[in-house]
């Protein structure tokens, strides 16, 4: 009964303009409310509204867990696949636009060659960033608006529903993804290196008052300059949240799903998914 008191309050009370952008959809009393977000240095973020959403929640969704994995070895299995089952290289997957910026890269953030040449891109991804990030560290220190929310839920006792249950499901979904799109996961990376390094994009934090013109941004040139990873992560993997919040729309009860800003935005973000199916999802201003 506190529980369908606390939707009700929440449901009717509008979410601040200068908060982040909410979308909410229903059927019913079911309620699911979308959180988009990007990089934060604070928790400032979290409104009273995202709490009180939060707290009349059921259950909380995000994308990837951090725990290992249940099964046996699931460390070593992870580890196998960050190399190609074909033996190749990091740069022989690559397509030779894309290995020679790599390489450019390496020499410049001090990776050695042999680092990346035994990982699979999907996995390179990662050793690349953090090397930029070593070299170039931000003048904060970086907060996780997902583990933010995590350790909220938890302590409020509050189920944690995951897109990727461990790291060993993220892993095999990483891997799966065929050449083209590996090899655009790193252009990805690259152009947004070399937006940072031209002073052309540099991170911020408007996505915490309601602006999503760098996640659209992002979304648009994802789709149009590298589209085999833009079918897997906003076509392939939207569609399966559009699919979950419709089953959890179905089940009843209030849920908040927070997941990176990309996925609520752009002609195949969460949003416009649910709409494909007909579920009005509307933005809370």
């Amino acid at each position: 009964m506190l529980s369908l008191a606390l939707a009700r309050q929440a449901s009717a009370t509008p979410a601040p303009a200068s908060g982040p952008l909410l979308y909410l959809a229903r059927r019913g009393r079911a309620r699911v409310t979308l959180l988009g977000f990007g990089d934060a240095k604070d928790d400032d973020w979290i409104t009273p509204f995202i709490r009180r959403t939060l707290r009349s929640s059921t259950e909380l969704w995000l994308e990837v867990s951090q725990e290992p994995g249940t099964e046996p070895d699931a460390t070593s299995k992870r580890e196998q696949l960050t190399h190609d089952p074909a033996g190749r290289s990091f740069f022989d997957v690559l397509e030779p636009a894309v290995r020679a910026r790599a390489l450019e890269y390496c020499a410049q953030l001090g990776i050695p060659r042999e680092k990346l040449e035994a990982q699979r891109p999907w996995s390179a991804f990662y050793t690349i960033n953090a090397a930029y990030w070593s070299r170039h560290p931000p003048s904060y220190q970086p907060r996780n608006p997902d583990e933010t929310l995590l350790k909220l839920a938890k302590d409020a006792g509050k189920p944690v529903r995951y897109e990727m249950p461990d790291q060993l499901a993220f892993a095999r979904f990483m891997a799966a993804m065929p050449d083209a799109a590996q090899s655009q996961y790193i252009v990805f990376l690259l152009d947004f290196l070399d937006d940072l390094a031209a002073g052309r994009s540099p991170v911020e934090f408007a996505w915490t008052h309601g602006d999503t013109t760098t996640g659209e941004r992002a979304v648009e040139r994802m789709r149009t300059r590298t589209p085999e990873l833009y079918q897997i992560m906003q076509v392939q993997r939207n569609a399966w949240w559009a699919q979950t919040v419709d089953r959890l729309l179905d089940a009843g009860g209030t849920h908040l799903i927070a997941v990176g800003q990309m996925h609520v935005l752009g002609p195949d973000g969460i949003p416009k998914q649910l709409e494909r199916r007909g579920i009005a999802c509307r933005p809370l201003v």
